[in-house]
């Protein structure tokens, strides 16, 4: 084994119910598949919402308690870990404020997500291990050296994680190239799990997980997106995951928008069906809707398709 992925053997893990803790090899886990998404682009790892949901999915997998997830204390104590030998350096370094560099000993560990964050917002992976990491291979047998050393303990832990790791990959690869979600209807049923999650994780990235009708955003304390991801055109007809075929939408205008009573436009605009009676009191969140905005990503290149909108538009019940 390459010394860049060996000093993942010499992650030091505490011990629960004499098994080792999964949230250090969680984390790291989390790491790669965001460096296979191409989310992390470099050794520096923002402590970003995204990268937090990932710990957690983790977490929930290994441990059966997402709730229970406390994604600080891996990215406060992995720091105690060293890099490869002859490279120098710790595994993981937290950029902190230079005011903080003379007392942070003194602090202790901090004791939520939100303290941790008023330390730091972002550390640096070792680059050596970083480098390696990029590398779809050594990603494998980085994540298949974690799996084995650390939750060996059951088969059927073991296949769970790998279902999800397999998933992760390929997901990821598409995540790199949206453009190949356009166009293949002949997929597996495994390579159709992965567009969908890679469909989902692009559409609600790029909406900041704020629902591109109502505006609103809410991420539950175990991240859990109150938002779903919505095709414009439905992807039966479409053969189309890409980003700009979807919307964040909250599960009711979800529904609403799949039913037909809503629409977006080419005018950026939400159109209600005249088919929704304004009379009935039950209708107004609908109602209300009509001529409102079309939240959009801030970045251009995720912003709907005009087709796909007019699409949409055309299908509204009149």
């Amino acid at each position: 084994m390459e010394e860049a992925l060996g000093c993942l053997t010499r992650v030091r893990v505490g011990h629960s119910k004499g098994r080792p803790a999964p949230n250090k090899p969680c984390l790291l886990l989390a790491i790669i598949c965001e460096i296979q998404a191409g989310h992390i682009t470099s050794p520096r790892v923002a402590i970003d919402d995204r990268l937090i949901a990932r710990y957690h999915d983790l977490y929930e997998l290994a441990a059966g308690r997402r709730q229970e997830a406390r994604p600080w204390l891996p990215l406060w104590f992995l720091s105690s870990d060293t890099g490869p030998d002859g490279q120098g350096g710790s595994l993981w370094q937290p950029e902190l404020p230079a005011a903080l560099n003379e007392v942070i000993d003194q602090l202790g560990a901090p004791k939520s997500l939100d303290q941790l964050r008023k330390r730091f917002t972002a550390a640096r992976l070792h680059p050596a291990l970083y480098s390696r990491l990029e590398q779809e291979s050594s990603a494998r047998e980085a994540a298949a050296l974690l799996v084995t050393r650390h939750f060996s303990s059951s088969t059927e832990l073991l296949a769970r994680l790998h279902d999800y790791l397999e998933q992760a990959f390929a997901s990821g690869a598409y995540e790199k190239d949206p453009e190949q979600l356009k166009g293949t209807a002949t997929d597996s049923p495994q390579q159709e799990r992965a567009r969908s999650a890679a469909f989902r994780s692009l559409v609600l990235e790029a909406y900041d997980y704020r629902c591109a009708a109502s505006r609103l955003r809410y991420i539950t304390p175990d991240y859990r997106y109150l938002v779903e991801a919505a095709h414009l055109i439905p992807f039966a007809e479409s053969q189309d995951d890409r980003p700009t075929n979807g919307l964040a939408l909250t599960p009711n205008l979800h529904w609403a928008m799949d039913n037909q009573l809503i629409a977006p436009g080419p005018d950026h605009r939400w159109h209600v069906s005249p088919a929704v009676d304004a009379l009935v009191p039950d209708n107004r969140w609908l109602c209300e809707l009509d001529g409102q905005p079309l939240v959009l990503p801030r970045e251009a290149c995720w912003q709907p398709d005009r087709d796909a909108l007019a699409w949409r538009l055309d299908h509204l019940q009149r």
